[in-house]
């Protein structure tokens, strides 16, 4: 549960940054946020999840 809301933080942090500098529409983040919000809804989130923590584990060799 702690690496996910680390990188939730950061990923949160990045969107941020982008915005600000104008690399990033805010309508490309609301989409992006839509998108998510089905794909959990369909139960597709949990695979991306899993293969999320997997790649940060298998980078930072830790284990939950």
């Amino acid at each position: 549960m702690g690496t996910a809301l680390i990188l939730t933080a950061v990923l949160a942090l990045v969107t941020y940054l982008l915005l600000r500098s104008g690399e990033l529409k805010a309508w490309h983040v609301l989409l992006v946020g839509v998108l998510g919000i089905f794909l959990d809804r369909i139960g597709w989130a949990d695979p991306v999840v899993y293969a999320v923590m997997w790649l940060v584990q298998g980078l930072t060799h830790t284990t939950t």
